[in-house]
């Protein structure tokens, strides 16, 4: 099902990661620290006020004694596909095992698929469509929406979308012409200024991708034209192939440079790990998928909020992986904040 507050929330997550980007604070709403997060008492006179009590992530999503101020309705055209995930491993031990471990209670469902349409309700305030629009005009061109995104989904476009550059702008504007509150701006929060970013044009006649097209079905197996559900086999490993994915080789890589025990916990602070202290990845790869119904080629999208080092490697093994004739191109994310004008 489509949720509106996964996609309020993934909306917010990106905002987030767009204004630290861009140098402005943006805090920690979970916190149960009071001076980490936003709250307004109420006593605020005027708009102005309340801005000087408020990161610019706040003014827009809520906070303690603040209301969001839009409002998203999401409407879809009740398209749908079966749940489904594929991976190479054909003898279900790790890869088939931990997938259908993890998404037991999604398997006989349906994915909502297809065309969904927002609406966006909202004051006086002009501000507030300006930001929104340039939000997921940037999610669109660099990232994805919704949940599990780290498992490949949430891939989309928007007929109405602002050139990358001019979202950019949009929001900048918004943080530079505003005073909002500053607080502390830590280097462990998900920020544009430690990004990049792969998109790759893959052809139907590209071996892994004639192999991912045979790959063992997790969930009903009535394979979509439009995407190839293979996310966990190329962020994670390979298996039965002399190839590695992405998170496996980056350990064998800090093993041979750091040490086995440095490696584990280096790997686990990218690619995140559900034991003990539960770590998010840092790394996410999209499914396969075409970006029209007609189009032979399948794409790819890799992005990751790390030193750039982890996204040269990535770009590396990503030409190992599907036998490129070069390594592809990386966007940084200070050449996207950088669109924006000098700090």
């Amino acid at each position: 099902r489509l949720h509106e507050t996964g996609i309020i929330g993934s909306l917010r997550w990106w905002y987030e990661a767009i204004v630290r980007g861009l140098g402005g604070y943006a805090c920690d709403p979970t916190s149960d620290d009071k001076d980490k997060r936003c709250e307004l008492s109420g006593k605020e006179k005027n708009d102005e006020e309340r801005r000087k009590k408020m990161c610019p992530v706040c003014y827009l999503f809520g906070c303690g004694g603040w209301k969001r101020s839009f409002r998203l309705e999401v409407t879809d055209n009740d398209e749908t596909v079966p749940f489904q995930l594929a991976t190479l491993d054909n003898q279900k031990e790790f890869n088939h095992w931990w997938l259908s471990k993890i998404f037991e209670n999604s398997i006989g469902t349906k994915l909502p698929h297809g065309e969904i349409s927002l609406s966006l309700k909202y004051g006086m305030n002009e501000e507030v469509p300006r930001q929104i629009k340039a939000l997921i005009s940037t999610m669109a061109q660099i990232g994805a929406i919704g949940a599990k995104t780290q498992y490949g989904f949430g891939q989309f476009d928007w007929e109405e979308k602002m050139d990358l550059e001019e979202a950019i702008k949009t929001i900048q504007h918004f943080l530079q012409s505003n005073t909002f509150k500053e607080g502390s701006k830590e280097d462990k929060w998900y920020s544009l200024k430690k990004f990049w970013f792969y998109e790759i044009e893959l052809p139907p006649e590209n071996k892994m991708i004639e192999k991912f097209q045979k790959a063992n079905i997790i969930g009903k197996d009535d394979r979509t034209h439009r995407y190839l559900p293979v996310s966990f086999d190329i962020r994670y490993k390979l298996p039965g192939y002399d190839k590695s994915g992405l998170r496996e080789e980056y350990y064998l890589l800090m093993k041979k440079q750091k040490g086995k025990e440095e490696a584990k916990g280096k790997t686990r602070e990218i690619f995140g790990t559900l034991k003990n202290d539960k770590v998010g990845s840092r790394i996410f790869v999209s499914h396969l998928f075409k970006k029209e119904e007609t189009d032979s080629s399948y794409w790819l999208r890799v992005w990751g909020f790390t030193e750039n080092d982890v996204g040269v490697f990535a770009g590396q093994e990503l030409k190992k992986i599907f036998d490129l004739e070069k390594t592809p191109k990386i966007k940084q994310g200070n050449e996207i904040v950088g669109r924006g004008g000098t700090q």
